[in-house]
């Protein structure tokens, strides 16, 4: 049996599953907490390949893997019922995932973004490999071919806010963001860009007043979005020297949901961090979070989560940190081609830095971290994300007595975002300490 779902493609499966595909749209595009109904949707209909394809493709995205392995049934469901090139190409985008090949799983998303460019769900699959692979300029290339069929869509706006900040193209950025908000206040992914935006271009006073206003979008969304876009208010708070309310948000907000999905752990750890690099005082946090760091099942699926998993153990002294390394050293030797580079000369060394300065080694930091941060985005992951290790960098430097290199890194931040307290403050112990007379602009 063969209908129509909300795209106007036609799709295998029965009415119900037309309107489960159309719900999953929905959930998946809006960060909604629903999202896993398209499970019951794909065991009530084996016929039905696109719900097949995406229930295999949800379980992929718990980057965990035993979600790998749940991902089999119905991948095996989807590649006997596919008919349409569409339903072939999302089969082909999960089977690609499931193997590790996220050149091929992002080749799959483009192609159907060219053929069915009003089939969202494809396009948002594709951003997530673009970004996992640190290709910002598909992150962007995605929503952009699709903006002609879906001009009043506001998922498609947020798609489109995200891909320009990441590809460094602000101005244009807040307007697809702004864009999407007019469309849907409620379009999460857009607010999310935006706080990109406001960031990098130290508006951090008007990013926390606006996510204020926003905040209550957020409730019952999916955790990790509800988490996500709190943790964009606690680095508006950072930036302007208000540690003690980013902290008090970690406990209520960033830290608070659910606890065992890898990126919302990733994303507790580098707030920390953040907190402990301007010398906050976090207490008995580190040995809270372990626990859930520790856990194997969201160990080696991706290498951004795997760095933060390394810090997090290392700095509450849990040895399980050096179990994370030995297997990031094992997953380095047996990834995929597509991944294999990322793994082994980005990911691995780069744990090894964060585990030593972790345990206080500045100097083995230094050696590991500096050669690898030009090539970082390789291990995915957001601007605003990755630039936890460039604070780390700079501190190993600056302890380690490295003062020119912090200086040229401190007065590139300062440059760029002089409103931020906190980098003045290290640029001018730098130059104090060069004996450098102080003209940079603050």
């Amino acid at each position: 049996m063969t209908a129509q779902d909300a795209t106007g493609y036609v799709a295998s499966g029965d009415p119900a599953s037309m309107a489960a595909l159309d719900a999953f749209a929905e959930d998946f595009l809006g960060y909604r907490a629903e999202i896993g109904r398209i499970v019951a949707a794909a065991e009530a209909d084996p016929s039905c390949a696109l719900a097949n394809a995406w229930a295999a493709a949800l379980w992929m995205l718990t980057e965990t893997r035993k979600g790998r392995a749940r991902a089999g049934r119905y991948l095996a469901r989807a590649e006997a019922a596919a008919a349409t090139e569409r339903e072939r190409l999302a089969v082909a985008h999960a089977r690609a995932w499931a193997a590790g090949d996220s050149v091929a799983a992002l080749a799959a998303c483009e192609r159907s973004a060219e053929d069915f460019p009003r089939d969202l769900v494809a396009v948002k699959f594709g951003t997530y490999h673009a970004l996992n692979r640190g290709d910002a300029p598909a992150l962007l290339r995605l929503p952009a071919r699709v903006a002609e069929a879906n001009g009043e869509v506001a998922f498609l706006h947020g798609m489109l806010a995200f891909g320009h900040e990441q590809c460094h193209a602000l101005g244009a950025a807040e307007a697809s963001a702004r864009r999407a908000m007019e469309l849907r206040a409620d379009e999460v992914w857009a607010h999310h860009a935006l706080a990109h935006v406001l960031l990098t271009t130290d508006r951090a006073d008007e990013g926390i007043e606006t996510f204020r206003g926003l905040a209550p979008h957020w409730e019952g969304r999916n955790p990790f979005i509800v988490t996500h876009n709190w943790w964009h208010c606690c680095l508006f708070l950072l930036d302007r020297d208000r540690a003690e309310e980013a902290l008090a948000l970690y406990d209520r907000r960033v830290w608070a949901l659910e606890k065992s999905w890898g990126q919302i752990q990733a994303g507790a750890v580098a707030l920390l961090a953040r907190l402990e690099l301007l010398g906050v005082d976090v207490g008995d946090r580190w040995a809270a979070l372990a626990p859930h760091l520790a856990t194997p099942v969201q160990r080696h699926v991706e290498p951004f989560i795997d760095l933060h998993l390394v810090y997090g153990l290392a700095r509450a002294g849990d040895p399980a940190a050096g179990e994370v390394l030995d297997g990031i050293a094992a997953t380095a030797a047996a990834a995929h081609p597509a991944t294999r580079a990322a793994w082994a000369e980005v990911a691995l060394p780069a744990a090894r830095a964060l585990a030593a300065h972790a345990r206080g080694d500045a100097e083995a930091c230094v050696r590991d971290l500096s050669p690898t941060l030009p090539r970082m985005h390789e291990i995915g992951g957001s601007h605003a994300q990755r630039d936890l290790f460039d604070q780390i960098l700079i501190d190993a430097l600056l302890r380690s007595g490295r003062l020119a290199q912090a200086q040229r890194m401190l007065a590139l931040r300062h440059a760029f975002n002089p409103r931020v307290p906190a980098t003045k403050r290290l640029l001018d112990r730098v130059l104090a300490a060069a004996k450098v007379p102080r003209h940079h602009g603050g």
